[in-house]
């Protein structure tokens, strides 16, 4: 049993065709005449006949060649662009990326990772997700996305080495609200308000607790509500607060919609984390969109940082 002709076979196969002459041919090659009459002697044996004819000028295809022909000038050119197709997906990332972002974080980042993935890397399509940073990373351990930016405590796991800045917590009020009014807010002073926070699960309901405990206070949560369009409304209309981190709400207190003070003694920072899914290997567009991501948030969120 013959083997299988090479691509390189084929291609002399269309050369030789396309010269009409095993002496330009081998010139074309920088090869002996000698090496290409070899050569199409191991194709036409291959094959089981003849492709060309003899003749006084040189060759030309015969019957069984000319059939042969487009086929095979076909076969070649499809191959050819195939490893150029190929190549240039190793070059450009390509792809879907599935990513969740904290609704904290997704209105301010959402729009510029976008644009710049459009301008720079146009054959990387996004699937966003946007909630608590609960669901964000509870959809990241189950491989629904690929990418996650989500805050983590920072008593917890931090040897993963993925935190890439930290995001202070505030009361937030109704504009006017005098628990509100000066720039930070003891802990101590969260007793017995009423307050608006997420469902659980919700890791924060922890960390709220534990400090809740170790300070002495009751902490009045008469609302769980799990989104936080839906948090920031209810508070603007007065009545009850909520605690948010600083990031959420910086357009809604520039506008004079809401008031925020930073939570201290102790202050609420959390880790905000940026982690690939453990499902699977990261992808070459996964890694473009996850570096664009980090820098946005590093170069966008200066305060969040310090």
């Amino acid at each position: 049993m013959t083997s299988p002709l090479s691509v390189d076979q084929w291609q002399l196969f269309l050369q030789i065709a396309q010269y009409g002459s095993l002496t330009d041919t081998a010139a074309a090659r920088d090869v002996a005449q000698s090496a290409i009459s070899r050569q199409l002697a191991a194709i036409e044996r291959s094959c089981g006949g003849k492709l060309f004819e003899r003749t006084a000028r040189g060759v030309r295809l015969n019957e069984i060649g000319q059939r042969l022909y487009p086929r095979v000038e076909a076969w070649v050119l499809a191959g050819q662009l195939l490893t150029q197709d190929a190549t240039g997906m190793l070059r450009e990332p390509t792809g879907l990326v599935r990513i969740g972002i904290i609704d904290s974080l997704a209105d301010s980042l959402c729009g510029p990772i976008y644009e710049e993935l459009a301008r720079l890397f146009p054959k990387v399509r996004l699937h966003l997700i946007s909630g608590m940073s609960g669901r964000v990373s509870e959809c990241l351990e189950r491989g629904e996305i690929d990418i996650a930016l989500f805050t983590e405590n920072t008593r917890g796991r931090s040897g993963r080495g993925d935190g890439i800045a930290r995001m202070s917590h505030v009361l937030i009020s109704a504009p006017g609200d005098p628990l509100t009014a000066a720039e930070t807010l003891a802990f101590d002073l969260l007793h017995e308000i009423p307050l608006v926070v997420p469902g659980r699960p919700y890791a924060f309901h922890n960390v709220l607790e534990h400090w809740a405990s170790r300070r002495g206070i009751h902490l009045n949560i008469r609302l769980e509500c799990d989104s936080l369009n839906l948090q920031k409304k209810m508070v603007a209309a007065g009545g009850i607060y909520a605690i948010v981190g600083l990031s959420a709400v910086r357009a809604d207190v520039a506008r004079f919609e809401l008031q925020a003070s930073r939570i201290v003694q102790p202050s609420l920072d959390r880790n905000i984390v940026l982690r690939f899914s453990s499902q699977t290997s990261p992808t070459q567009a996964c890694r473009v969109v996850h570096d664009v991501v980090r820098r946005h948030v590093k170069e966008g969120f200066p305060l969040l940082s310090q």
